[in-house]
């Protein structure tokens, strides 16, 4: 009987080592800082939506500029987990009234855009910057 104690214990402790090997390692969520700013002081608000833990969230007419820290499973994933904006001040969209929306990483930019057309967006898995005045960078 002892024997078979033993034998269990070893198995069993076996399978605990395998499965603590073959898991994958753990991955904290990335913190990231969406932000919405206009030099446009007749651009007042913007309807945002963002991802936060792996879901869409929406605020309406957020008063600009606006910024929030929220944590994402990955925030360079282009799925539901990665980092994601998107701003829409059409009702107040004219030339020359810009919105820029940005995502960081801690200090790191992922991802900026700057429009005048009412609407505008950016990924965490898209490394992404322009710029009104150059057509680009």
């Amino acid at each position: 009987m002892r024997r078979l104690e033993i034998r269990v214990l070893g198995i069993g402790l076996i399978t605990a080592i395998t499965a603590a090997l073959a898991a994958p390692p753990a991955h904290a969520d990335d913190s990231v800082t969406y932000e919405v700013v206009s030099d446009a002081t007749d651009v007042p608000a913007a309807n945002v939506e963002y991802n936060e833990r792996s879901e869409r969230q929406a605020i309406q007419q957020v008063s600009l500029p606006w910024r929030l820290t929220v944590d994402v499973p990955d925030a360079a994933s282009p799925t539901k987990d990665g980092a994601e904006i998107r701003a829409d001040w059409r009702p107040y969209r004219w030339r020359y009234r810009y919105v820029t929306v940005r995502i960081y990483r801690g200090d790191q930019l992922l991802c900026e855009s700057t429009l005048d057309v009412g609407d505008a967006t950016c990924y965490g898995s898209t490394a992404h910057r322009n710029f009104p005045q150059t057509g680009g960078d």
